[in-house]
């Protein structure tokens, strides 16, 4: 059984609020014994840091890598080594994420993530993750077959009008079965020593040094390998509409200001954490994100409908 306890993970000194939104929501919806902030650089008091206070099951703790790995043995060292070599936040979380779920058990989930239920229904299992609807599976990235491409480029073309005209991602809720179902590493849980996670770890050091540093190929991608191969023996596998209630890109919608947000078509019965995907195109709206614009934008934007009752 998975431990009722949220891990997350941040390299900088500075936590905006909305990301320790994160945070308050998994601490307060989630169900969890402890949530720990695994930090690897001193945070500066701010909105973001401050919120934490008075939280009674947040936990904030330096991340040492000596320490964190020392319980993984023979994989210890080309952990450390392996972290050294990564420069880039989100391949270092990639590893960090695993590596802590691989020691202590519990369940990981990135910053741009709200808690809107209960993680306890998930625990019983020994590991799970969730599928998100993508447009490039890996399946499609390396294949040579130019009908599989031209699918692709439809799929592609389809999303990227919805993502920008208003309402749409109503309207892709009519066609997203035609998008593959991927597994994405921003919610992860596990039991501590699991065999999945230990693989995922192998996997990691083993990567060649010229695929390490490319996008995807530590997070997502190796995920993807290691369900495949695992051949309905790794983790529990849910749906998108449990982590991933609206898909890359489409997500934009989350922070569309307009008309009155009907949150219920998009927070579904049996979405536990909503993964809101920190991106470049979502980056200036999401760091304008504090208690004040969330109040003034909650009858006009999902998204501070969405953290209203934590503002």
């Amino acid at each position: 059984m998975i431990p009722a306890v949220a891990h997350f993970v941040w390299f900088g000194r500075r936590l905006p609020w909305v990301h320790a939104l994160g945070l308050r929501s998994a601490a307060r919806r989630g169900e969890f014994e402890k949530v720990v902030l695994h930090h690897a650089d001193e945070l500066e008091s701010g909105e973001g840091t401050n919120s934490l206070r008075g939280e009674p099951r947040i936990e904030c703790r330096r991340f040492d890598a000596v320490s964190a790995f020392e319980p993984l043995g023979r994989l210890a060292e080309p952990l450390r080594r392996l972290l050294d070599e990564l420069t880039a936040p989100a391949g270092r979380a990639n590893v960090v994420r695993v590596a802590i779920l691989a020691a202590e058990g519990g369940v990981y989930l990135d910053t741009d993530t709200v808690t809107v239920r209960s993680f306890r229904p998930l625990l019983g299992t020994g590991a799970f993750c969730g599928q998100e609807r993508i447009v490039l599976p890996t399946e499609v990235v390396g294949s040579w077959n130019p009908l599989v491409w031209a699918v692709a480029g439809l799929r592609l073309g389809v999303r990227d009008v919805l993502r920008r005209v208003p309402e749409g991602h109503v309207a892709f809720r009519r066609v997203e079965r035609y998008y593959p179902a991927a597994v994405n590493n921003a919610v992860l849980g596990s039991e501590a020593g699991h065999p999945f996670v230990l693989e995922l770890l192998r996997r990691m050091v083993e990567l060649p040094a010229e695929r390490r540093l490319v996008r995807f190929a530590l997070g997502t991608h190796l995920l993807a390998d290691a369900v495949e191969a695992a051949n309905g023996c790794g983790p529990v596998v849910h749906p998108p509409a449990v982590f991933y209630p609206l898909a890359p890109e489409i997500s934009e919608h989350w922070f569309r200001v307009g008309r009155r947000p009907r949150l219920g078509a998009v927070v579904a019965a049996e979405t536990v954490s909503v993964h809101w995907y920190a991106s470049v195109r979502t980056a200036r709206v999401a760091s304008r994100i504090v208690p004040g614009y969330v109040r003034a934008h909650a009858d006009r934007q999902l998204f501070s409908a969405l953290a209203l009752p934590f503002a």
